[in-house]
């Protein structure tokens, strides 16, 4: 994280695959690689691929989940608006929003903070918005 914070992010990339090659279940080392392989590098397959591993060694774990979701979502808006990556996806703005909305809910029900909570909430407005599918009282199987 220092790194990163200091603008090397090829180096904390470095040491996220590094800190896996040691731990290979360490669940926030897989989160921080697919968040920024998402959003700093657009290697969207790649991070959508930790992320997911990430919420497998921790499947509970609210702050990983909202990540997961998080980033789907912004795939999925990448996606909408024909905006590139130097990785082809298999999955549709429409699969991945979906998936984003499943992660999300999975981050409510694991009991987030207040302000976790909130950031969540947010995140299933800016969803219901892009395929005008309110999310309120949802009973989606989780």
């Amino acid at each position: 994280m220092a790194l990163h914070a200091s603008g090397e992010i090829t180096r904390a990339i470095e040491a996220s695959r590094r800190a896996i090659e040691l731990s290979p279940e360490y669940a926030e080392a897989h989160a921080y690689l697919g968040n920024t392989l998402v959003a700093r590098k657009r290697q969207f397959a790649d991070g959508l691929k930790a992320l997911k591993l990430a919420t497998t060694f921790a499947p509970k774990d609210a702050a990983i989940l909202y990540t997961c979701g998080w980033c789907h979502e912004y795939v999925a808006n990448a996606l909408e608006r024909n905006h590139r990556s130097p990785q082809m996806m298999n999955e549709t703005a429409p699969t991945l929003y979906a998936s984003a909305r499943k992660y999300l809910f999975r981050a409510l029900d694991a009991g987030p903070d207040d302000q976790l909570r909130g950031d969540i909430e947010d995140m299933l407005d800016v969803i219901a918005d892009a395929t005008g599918e309110p999310w309120e009282n949802d009973s989606q199987d989780l």
